[in-house]
């Protein structure tokens, strides 16, 4: 028998180590950083009644609050193992007491959106409960990683990258002498004042100074900002996440002025070669469109990362305005998949 309840972050922590679809979203700094800035969150998970070892947990969040109405949100959750033989009766028991859980916080939506591979039957499952399958929506879908226990040196690293991409990081280099270093926190404007350079040519809404701020206070010393500088200019920046057995890409910004210095590769580089050192097994370049005529997509696939697709996100209505919510939400996919 499994039974429901909220997790102190110790209990959360030790669980969702341990297992596969262990990710940042779903840690207890992601759950101290949504506190800290005054968000509803929760830990909670199902225990094994008569061994109270845990079989799942989820950190929940609301991400919508208007109206009389909440919707809440598991970013890369829940977290259980999904290749057990029982994996269908644990989420159907988390389900289960999720929803009435949730509706006495007043909510009337719950979207999940757990950090596993595509899989039809799985998909399916969740279906099956009655959650729609939306696809491509909030969260990243598709991913592209690398496996960096094939690599012993920093030269085998480098030498499989694809051409282009090795001539970019050398050009960064030699031609222009890029320096790359991390930012403190109160460097952090930097790296805001590139990704509105970038957001501003590429029309996309950057993360505020503050999110850059909270990450760093959340994540301390695994939250790292790396710019690469042309003399005193910065001319490239992103800011990473290093957790559990991997080193995210996470946001990133440029100045369109000094694309030529190839300053995202020096960076990209720089990190690369940290996660490498510092023996994490994957570097997950994070979200991406699988279309050949996409830039972000033919910038990752240089150093040869992975494409992978997840299961995607999925909406449970918990009440009447949910179900109608929820109607009007349509499955999104990309076309032109490589």
């Amino acid at each position: 028998m499994l039974t429901f309840s909220e997790l102190s972050p110790t209990e959360f922590a030790d669980f969702v180590k341990a297992q596969v679809s262990n990710n940042f979203l779903q840690s207890p700094e992601m759950f101290a950083r949504y506190r800290a800035i005054g968000k509803e969150a929760y830990l909670v998970g199902l225990r094994h009644a008569e061994t109270q070892s845990l079989r799942a947990a989820a950190l929940v969040v609301c991400i919508y609050h208007g109206r009389g109405q909440k919707i809440f949100s598991t970013p890369g959750g829940p977290v259980l193992d999904y290749s057990a033989a029982d994996h269908a009766e644990t989420l159907a028991v988390l389900l289960a007491n999720l929803k009435p859980f949730l509706k006495s916080k007043s909510a009337s939506v719950l979207q999940l959106s757990p950090n596993v591979p595509f899989d039809a039957s799985l998909a399916a499952l969740f279906e099956q409960h009655k959650c729609k399958n939306l696809g491509e929506h909030t969260q990243a879908k598709w991913i592209s990683t690398l496996d960096l226990t094939q690599f012993s040196t920093e030269d085998a690293l480098f030498a499989s990258f694809r051409d282009t991409c090795r001539h970019s990081i050398r050009y960064s280099d030699t031609r222009f002498h890029l320096a790359t270093r991390e930012l403190s926190r109160d460097e952090l404007p930097v790296l805001k004042r590139l990704s509105d350079l970038a957001g501003k040519k590429h029309s996309f809404r950057p993360p505020s100074l503050s999110y850059f701020e909270e990450m760093f206070d959340a994540f301390g010393e695994h939250a790292k900002a790396v710019v690469a500088f042309s003399g005193d200019k910065p001319v490239s920046g992103a800011l990473f996440i290093t957790y559990g057995s991997e080193v995210v890409y996470l946001y990133s910004g440029s100045d369109p002025a000094e694309n030529k210095q190839c300053g995202s590769y020096a960076v990209q580089w720089y990190m690369l070669k940290f996660a490498l050192e510092n023996g994490y097994p994957t570097y997950n370049f994070y979200g991406t469109h699988p279309d050949k005529a996409d830039g972000v997509f033919r910038f990752k696939s240089g150093f040869r990362a992975e494409v992978k697709e997840l299961l995607g996100t999925f909406m449970l209505p918990l009440n009447l305005p949910g179900r109608l919510y929820v109607s009007r939400k349509k499955y999104q996919k990309f076309s032109d998949v490589v």
